[in-house]
């Protein structure tokens, strides 16, 4: 009796040890170029192999992201800015890369579409970086391992490139037997894509993780080139190409070339009808007129002064012209273009090296009509002003480092904490409160802005009802400068997330408009700093009839957060990660607004 129950705690001592071994062993395995592909609307992405790492980002559904390492259950993965983390292997598909083949040929060549590609040392984004090469360079395929290309270099070295950062073009064939009649002269593109969208990116590869290359605008005509699922490869004004998403354009046949009318009699060229005159770079014409052949300006100089923690870039240009600029990150860049005018002679690059600015890029972004591109490679946390002289023929641009610390002083700011009571709100899946969340971050927004020397009027302090029209009451008989309420928004359809901040909807209310502006330029401020900080999808700036944001006196907004229906925004909201976030975002938003209505 006592052997067989010694025998039968051996074999229960060796299947535990066997069951714990298989528990440790990782569930799945990677190579060197395997990807992981999001399987999942909103993934987290973390410091570290576990759900007890910080929260460092998040990515969305069907994302490719190059995967590095592995730990247990866990990847460590590249995101698109070049940082790493670690995704649960439960929520993504990995897509494996095929064993190293032979390019078909020695014909087969890539050619470098971005601005400047890394050459690594192997097949994956882990690799060590070799060597750059820039845009139109022609690299020889020798082999290709899942989506990486092992090129030769121009110096005869060679290295590996991702796919998604070059168009690949066969070499023209060898030299075949005369055909029995002429090959008909090659045709453009049977598809012309027309950008719907105000101002839409133009990506290096078909999806949104790839990098963005450029952008294009409202009415564009631009030559497809091939499809790729939802997105199209097109051929943009300058020459280069890159991918637009299909819902940003109107797909239509190209039109058909007129057939050729028979051959006249060649007549004497009369002297009145000169050919037209080409241009170089938008700039002076390559012939005797001295005048370019359409109705464009040319920019005629660019120059840079520092001031302090303040930079000035001055453009002038020989006629009157408009311009529009916008932001981007990773790295952060100040896109200023100028309509209606030509390159001229500009430099391409200009060194600043100022606190604001490291160089200033131009190009000539479009023809037809002419937009020069001013890329202003910045430091972290520049704001800039652009104004145009009153003939409308010098711009200029400053771009400074705000004092926002200053902007508070002095300022009365109502911070409204939406719902209460017995009005809970939006409810969550596991039973989160929207208005326990709400007054939460008020609370941390207002000792934010308390220790940066402002008065904060808060509408409710604690869970009490407060009714709509008496929290706005409470702000104007404060004459509280700003008003912002904070809420968690929810759907029902639980696959929903995302930040957004909304502005008061009567915008033909003469009497509302200077505050509406004003409230606008708030929102936006408050909404950058949300999206950049909580890493949640950018549905951006709104306009409502809240009765919060109708019945303030002041600039007003009201800033969804998240989504509590969304099951892990739901989890993230209740994080302190998320409320210090929050609430620093809305702090840092008012913060730059008040600055540049004090610089302005």
């Amino acid at each position: 009796m006592y052997l067989r129950y010694r025998c039968n705690v051996l074999i229960m001592i060796t299947m535990t040890l066997f069951l714990g071994i298989l528990f440790l062993l990782p569930r799945f395995s990677f190579a060197a170029g395997d990807t992981a592909v999001v399987a999942a609307e909103i993934v987290n992405v973390r410091s570290g192999p576990g759900t007890g790492y910080a929260l460092i980002s998040q990515v969305g559904l069907g994302q490719h992201l190059p995967i590095l390492n592995q730990s247990g259950e866990w990847y460590q993965i590249s995101l698109p800015s070049g940082e790493k983390g670690w995704l649960a292997n439960w929520l993504v598909n990995v897509n494996k890369a095929p064993a190293a083949t032979p390019a078909q040929g020695s014909s087969q060549t890539v050619v470098v579409n971005v601005d400047c590609a890394n050459i690594r040392g192997g097949p994956g984004a882990n690799y060590n970086l070799v060597s750059q090469v820039v845009s139109g360079n022609c690299l020889t395929v020798l082999e290709k391992s899942g989506d990486w290309y092992k090129v030769r270099l121009n110096t005869g070295s060679t290295g590996w490139i991702a796919g998604w950062l070059v168009t690949v073009a066969a070499a023209a064939a060898p030299p075949q037997q005369p055909a029995p009649t002429p090959a008909p002269p090659a045709t453009q593109s049977e598809k012309i894509a027309i950008v719907t969208g105000s101002v839409v990116n133009v990506r290096s590869g078909p999806g949104t993780s790839c990098g963005i290359s450029g952008q294009a605008y409202q009415g564009d005509n631009l030559p497809v080139i091939s499809q790729s699922g939802d997105w199209y490869r097109v051929k943009l004004p300058g020459g280069a190409t890159g991918y637009i998403a299909g819902w940003l354009l109107s797909v239509r046949a190209a039109p058909q070339p007129q057939p050729t009318q028979p051959t006249q009699p060649q007549q004497p060229q009369q002297p009145q009808q000169p050919a037209p005159v080409q241009t170089d770079r938008g700039g002076d014409p390559r012939g005797d007129s001295g005048k370019n052949d359409s109705q464009s300006g040319k920019a005629l100089s660019l120059k840079i002064s520092n001031s302090g923690s303040k930079t000035n870039a001055v453009v002038v240009a020989d006629k009157p012209f408009d311009y529009s600029s916008f932001y981007l990150s990773g790295p952060d860049r100040l896109v200023v273009d100028l309509k209606g005018i030509a390159i001229g002679d500009l430099p391409a690059a200009t060194a600043v090296n100022s606190k604001t600015v490291r160089q200033v890029r131009t190009g000539y972004f479009q023809k037809n009509p002419d937009i020069t591109r001013l890329v202003f490679d910045l430091s972290g946390g520049v704001q800039y002003v652009a104004s145009l002289s009153n003939n409308n023929k010098t711009l200029t641009v400053q771009t400074y480092i705000p004092d926002i610390e200053g902007s508070y002083a002095g300022k009365i700011i109502a911070i409204d904490a939406g719902h209460g009571g017995p009005e809970p709100g939006a409810v969550g899946k596991n039973g989160t409160k929207e208005k326990d969340i709400t007054l939460d971050v008020a609370k941390r927004v207002a000792k934010l802005l308390e220790s940066r020397g402002a008065k904060v009027i808060m509408t409710r302090s604690g869970d009490q009802d407060v009714g709509l029209y008496e929290r706005t009451d409470k702000a104007n008989k404060a004459k509280a400068g700003i008003f912002v309420s904070i809420h968690i928004n929810a759907h029902t359809d639980p696959a929903i997330g995302g930040t957004s901040t909304y502005i008061y909807s009567g915008a033909n209310d003469r009497t509302q408009a200077t505050r509406i502006a004003e409230s606008d330029r708030l929102a936006r401020y408050v909404q950058a700093e949300l999206v950049k900080t909580l890493g949640l999808r950018d549905i951006g700036v709104k306009s409502a009839n809240f009765a919060v944001l109708r019945t303030a006196n002041m600039p007003a907004i009201l800033a969804e957060l998240a989504f509590i229906s969304n099951k892990p925004e739901e989890k993230y909201i209740n994080t302190d990660v998320f409320k210090n976030g929050a609430a620093e975002a809305i702090v840092k938003g008012i913060g730059l607004y008040l600055s540049e209505r004090r610089t302005a």
